[in-house]
């Protein structure tokens, strides 16, 4: 049984700008796509599963926010990696060789450097600056303890033109995902902070802008 997983009609108003004229404005049209998506297969499919699991299916719809909001996910971070392959042997040895540890890293910099930025009214420069560059360097290159793989799994698509049914590719999309306990992250991204603040020379500014950092991360996490 396919699975449609893209069917939305664009509805785009097309707006006009420039000098003032007597004519009156063209009226709204309404552009329909030609492009559907469907699932031809995936994992499950021969164990007779006819859903995709629902973190495949939240996270493709919303993304890792969607997926963290759900009741199974709430105290943890979700870490999804994807890739595309033209064939299921390519798809499962990028699973197999895939470094999830790494990206979380990533992910993790990526978020660290986010909250720095926001908080810091002074800018990135001098001493801080320095600070900063270490913290955001050092976040991305620690292998954070307690990650887990929860599941993998692959979907083939095909893509095709619903006015031209002999037009199509076909494709499968793989997916991996992880979590951590928020607390647990949220500790270990403290000590990062804290310890590269001792080695640094922070103002009573720079200071505080570290405290209102871990503040927000003790409050809501990263």
């Amino acid at each position: 049984m396919h699975i449609k997983i893209t069917t939305a009609v664009l509805a785009l108003a097309l707006l006009f700008a420039g000098c003032k004229t007597n004519k009156a404005e063209p009226e709204a049209k309404e552009l329909q796509g030609t492009v559907r998506s469907e699932v031809l297969e995936h994992k499950g499919s021969s164990l007779g599963i006819n859903e995709l699991p629902v973190w495949v299916q939240t996270y493709i719809q919303t993304g890792i926010t969607g997926l963290e909001k759900l009741n199974d996910y709430k105290n943890v971070y979700c870490f999804v990696a994807e890739t595309t392959a033209s064939n299921l042997d390519a798809g499962q040895a990028w699973v197999n060789s895939f470094n999830m540890p790494q990206t979380i890293a990533r992910n993790v910099s990526t978020r660290v450097d986010a909250l720095f930025s926001g908080a810091s009214s002074g800018g990135t420069d001098g001493t801080y600056g320095t600070y900063f560059e270490n913290v955001v360097k050092t976040s991305s290159n620690i292998e954070y303890s307690g990650v887990r793989k929860i599941n993998d799994w692959w979907v083939l698509v095909r893509r095709y033109d619903q006015n031209v049914k002999s037009k199509y590719s076909d494709q499968y999309r793989v997916y991996v995902f992880y979590t951590i306990d928020r607390d647990l992250l949220d500790r270990q991204v403290l000590s990062v902070i804290d310890k590269t603040a001792a080695n640094s020379k922070l103002n009573a500014d720079q200071q505080a802008t570290v405290n209102k950092v871990k503040a927000l991360i003790k409050e809501s996490g990263l």
